[in-house]
């Protein structure tokens, strides 16, 4: 169900900027998923539209900085070597306005205002912290339950940054063990899935099939 961005209210204060990550090497796509397109649009386009009815600032970390002429979003570059998602975690942090970032990913197209609503009003009774994620269950290859974040959707402190420098250098860069053993607070899956039921907004697309099974143009 769609929120009126009038209506989040917790948390905007500690959390006014959001952050997409678009510099991901794409191997599987055999493209530069900056560049998938629905309906003639880049999705990575309609996502900041989309953020920018709940965020003050955006900010896209790309190495592609023609691809946002017009675009109102400040755009940096990874500034530590890049080894995934907390290279442009880092990277979003050390420019973000705000103390606390709402962190997606350019081929994530999918996003959900309850979801966001349920992150702030968590980031407000756990301030501070380190961040505030979704966790899920899922099933290792002995048979056992497991929990595991999930790293996009998710709301970074930028008090983390001395250590993603610290996990980045020493070539530590698996993030959800990184937020396991750091000060992050977890909404359960049973009550994102009250209205997520098919978890649709975690989805990303990484090959051109999945391109072509979410409606996309055309590669």
């Amino acid at each position: 169900m769609e929120r009126d961005q009038k209506t989040i209210t917790a948390g905007k204060t500690l959390c006014s900027t959001a952050a997409i990550l678009a510099g991901g090497k794409a191997v599987r796509m055999g493209q530069d998923k900056q560049s998938l397109s629905r309906d003639g649009k880049l999705i990575v386009h309609k996502l900041i539209a989309q953020l920018e009815a709940y965020f003050d600032e955006i900010i896209v970390v790309t190495n592609s900085a023609a691809l946002y002429q017009g675009q109102n979003v400040l755009l940096t570059r990874d500034k530590l070597p890049s080894r995934g998602p907390m290279s442009g975690i880092h990277a979003a942090l050390s420019v973000a306005a705000s103390p606390y970032v709402y962190v997606t990913a350019c081929d994530m197209p999918g996003f959900e205002p309850q979801l966001l609503e349920l992150l702030l009003q968590k980031l407000e009774s756990c301030h501070p912290c380190d961040g505030v994620a979704v966790e899920r269950r899922f099933q290792s290859r002995d048979g056992s339950i497991r929990l595991r974040p999930e790293i996009f959707h998710a709301i970074y402190a930028q008090s983390l940054l001395p250590q993603l420098k610290t996990q980045i250098l020493s070539q530590q860069s698996r993030l959800e063990l990184f937020m396991l053993e750091s000060n992050f607070q977890f909404l359960d899956e049973k009550k994102v899935r009250q209205f997520l039921p098919d978890w649709s907004v975690f989805t990303n697309i990484n090959t051109p099939e999945e391109a072509c099974a979410a409606g996309m143009d055309p590669l």
